[in-house]
């Protein structure tokens, strides 16, 4: 149903519209169309409230499955950039009236330590619960929201835009700052009855620890955790739910950084890789003035995949320093002798390492090291989840020179010629094979893209028709019978590679003022 007029006057549509536009979800490729189209954001704002205004919201959203290694794969919902900007703009307009603690999280080392901080503690529990965001039930969720807020008009609203873009009444769009905001409004009544019982508890998003002064207190604390979770639908995750004395806790909260600064040991030292993660090692092992880092941040300190797997805005071509870049080279071959068996993988070491490596991986690129590039294929099988740090060693190393591009494209063409490929990692690749400068003679990898583009999952096909369009080579043909075939929330993009391809054909078939826009967005300077 059309939303509300008077939501849309409240609501800061151009802000949310300016956010879309030049945010990005760091589980997928950045979108070509919308950096375009953020250049003029007031603009696409203009054409797009009316179009809120008059027709229906929430169209079935498009789902890409990211690999998450081992642990399976996540679904990531792709929404049209209307639906998009409304969800945030509802979003914003709700958590205005939530409590502070709900409309902004704390520093999650903070969180970590914050049982450190319980007087008596002696036992630290962690848990999280199963797959959080598929099963977050919408009329709870709006139960507790108008509870809080009193903004019945905008959660209805909500309400209709997540059952249609879902196709269901329960889970929210996942790696999304608006759904972090419901996530924790929705899990929140579990903290807060929690707290009553008397357990000293802490939450991040569906990430609980609860400090108790006893193991028998421990088990009382998470058998109470269990009981409200089922009261909202769900259930706590076994795999990741343990009780750790306090001094373990502590060690364990440094366990990944102190991996990352051993990385940075002396050239005459020894390196025994992972050794290392053992009772006996201290924090005194790791002590500098100022901490060294393969990133521009610390490591996290605990297996945590979306921190493990996320993509930083750190700059592709930045100087590596010998220190920085032998840390990394360190890390490189941690993966490379490691074991790959099952058993090993499952372990921390495994997960230790490949967290390492996702950090070293640009930096080896902007360093002109060729390692990865030699295994690329092994990297794209044995470390899916580590396909957007792969892509991002792809361009830092293209940036090196003719002969590095030149590196890459053999390389693009004996990995897209296996059978190992998921839709998701095939989008990274098509997305990095667009960023390179177009070669004098056609290679393989070009004519894969021009598969994907025909026949492929819409976000690969449109990933692969704006390809082709950056590098100037493919059929505009095929392209555009791609813009035709994808669905609405890929299509821009797919139009976008028109547009590069035969400009004049995307001007003649331009649907509405948005095309319009970002053909002039897309206009040579």
């Amino acid at each position: 149903m059309p939303i509300d007029r008077s939501l849309l006057r409240r609501a800061d549509l151009p802000k949310a519209v300016a956010l879309e536009l030049s945010s990005r979800n760091r589980l997928l490729p950045r979108r070509w169309d919308y950096a375009a189209l953020a250049l003029d954001s007031s603009a696409v704002e203009t054409w797009l409230r009316p179009q809120l205004r008059r027709g229906p919201s929430g169209r079935n959203a498009s789902i890409v499955f990211a690999d998450k290694g081992w642990r399976g794969v996540r679904p990531l919902h792709v929404m049209t950039l209307e639906d998009r900007v409304l969800y945030r703009a509802l979003v914003e307009l709700i958590s205005e009236a939530l409590p502070e603690r709900l409309r902004s999280r704390v520093p999650i080392e903070e969180f970590r330590r914050a049982p450190l901080g319980v007087q008596g503690t002696q036992y630290i529990s962690k848990t999280d619960v199963t797959a959080y965001y598929e099963f977050i039930d919408h009329d709870v969720l709006c139960a507790e929201l108008i509870a809080q807020t009193g903004e019945e008009l905008a959660v209805d609203a909500l309400a209709d835009l997540l059952a249609s873009v879902l196709c269901r009444r329960v889970g929210l769009p996942q790696v999304h700052p608006s759904s972090d905001v419901l996530g924790d409004a929705y899990i929140d009544p579990v903290r807060r009855r929690l707290l009553r019982r008397g357990h000293a508890v802490s939450t991040y998003s569906d990430d609980f620890r609860i400090a108790s002064p006893s193991l028998g207190e421990a088990r009382t604390a998470l058998e109470a955790c269990a009981m409200e979770v089922r009261a909202l639908g769900l259930v706590l995750n076994e795999r990741k739910t343990y009780t750790y004395g306090v001094e373990n806790y502590q060690r364990s909260l440094t366990s990944f950084a102190d991996a990352e600064q051993r990385l940075f040991a002396d050239d005459e030292a020894p390196f025994d890789g992972l050794g290392f993660l053992d009772p006996d090692y201290g924090e005194a092992d790791g002590d500098a003035e100022a901490p060294l880092m393969l990133g521009t941040s610390p490591l996290g300190s605990s297996v945590d995949e979306d921190e493990a797997l996320a993509t930083g805005d750190e700059e592709a071509s930045e100087e590596v320093n010998p220190q920085r870049l032998r840390a990394a080279q360190r890390a490189w071959e941690l993966w490379v002798a490691e074991d790959e068996s099952e058993e090993t993988q499952a372990g921390q070491d495994a997960a230790v390492t490949q967290s390492l490596l996702g950090r070293a991986l640009p930096a080896l690129g902007a360093a002109g090291d060729d390692g990865p590039l030699t295994l690329l294929s092994d990297l794209l099988r044995y470390e899916p989840a580590l396909t957007p740090q792969v892509a991002s060693y792809i361009d830092a190393y293209s940036q090196k020179s003719p002969r590095a591009r030149t590196q890459i494209r053999s390389a693009l063409d004996e990995a897209v010629s296996g059978d190992i490929l998921s839709a998701w990692q095939a989008m990274w690749l098509a997305h990095a094979a667009g960023g390179l400068r177009r070669a004098r003679s056609r290679h393989g990898h070009e004519d894969w893209l021009a598969e994907c583009a025909a026949d492929g999952h819409d976000g690969l096909a449109a990933t692969a028709a704006a390809a082709l369009g950056r590098i100037g080579r493919g059929d505009p043909d095929l392209v555009a019978a791609a813009v035709e075939r994808v669905g609405p929330e890929w299509r821009r993009l797919a139009f976008w590679g028109l547009i590069g391809l035969d400009r004049e054909r995307a001007e003649a078939t331009a649907d509405d003022e948005l095309d319009r826009l970002l053909l002039t967005a897309a206009a040579p300077q």
